[in-house]
């Protein structure tokens, strides 16, 4: 436990240590507490996001029918959805907001990180529709759990480069 009151104590104490340095101007602060902001939303997103690993594996293989004919995908072979996702979506979104920074119409960066947040919300919506009515001993079709990964993969691509570049952005130089 003691372990547990380092954590969360640190998470109260470093903010303020580093809000009260005397060498920050007050810009600095400034920009470093949208940074605190932005992370305490970002927790969220990525709290939600990290259930790939753990509760939507365990979900796939004990809820999810995974037969292609007759041959039984394997539950982790889910994990591969985001990687390709990423490889596959990236560039439409990078041209998506190239043409609507074009047309003065894009996002500013922390709409899109709500957007983000959005999705992965959105993911666990068709994950709730899917299941809703439907005995346990029912397996859902996997195309629900397909499409909670390339939701969740459009949110990612929606929050973490630009929350990247925003802390870039942000921090003091030193």
């Amino acid at each position: 436990e003691i372990i547990s009151y380092l954590i969360y104590g640190s998470m109260i104490a470093m903010p303020l240590i580093i809000l009260t340095d005397k060498s920050l101007t007050k810009e600095e602060r400034e920009r470093i507490l949208v940074i605190f902001i932005l992370a305490f939303f970002v927790v969220f997103f990525w709290a939600c996001f990290e259930q790939a690993g753990a509760s939507l594996t365990l979900f796939a293989d004990t809820q999810t029918n995974r037969f292609i004919g007759g041959w039984e995908m394997p539950a982790s072979w889910f994990q591969s959805i985001n990687p390709l996702g990423i490889i596959l979506l990236a560039p439409l979104f990078t041209m998506l907001w190239g043409a609507l920074h074009n047309r003065n119409a894009e996002p500013t960066s922390p709409k899109k990180m709500a957007l983000g947040l959005a999705l992965v919300a959105l993911g666990y919506v068709v994950i709730a529709f899917a299941v809703n009515g439907v005995d346990s001993s029912i397996k859902i079709s996997m195309w629900w759990l397909v499409g909670l990964y390339v939701i969740h993969t459009m949110g990612e691509l929606c929050l973490s480069p630009i929350g990247l570049s925003m802390v870039s952005k942000l921090a003091p130089l030193r």
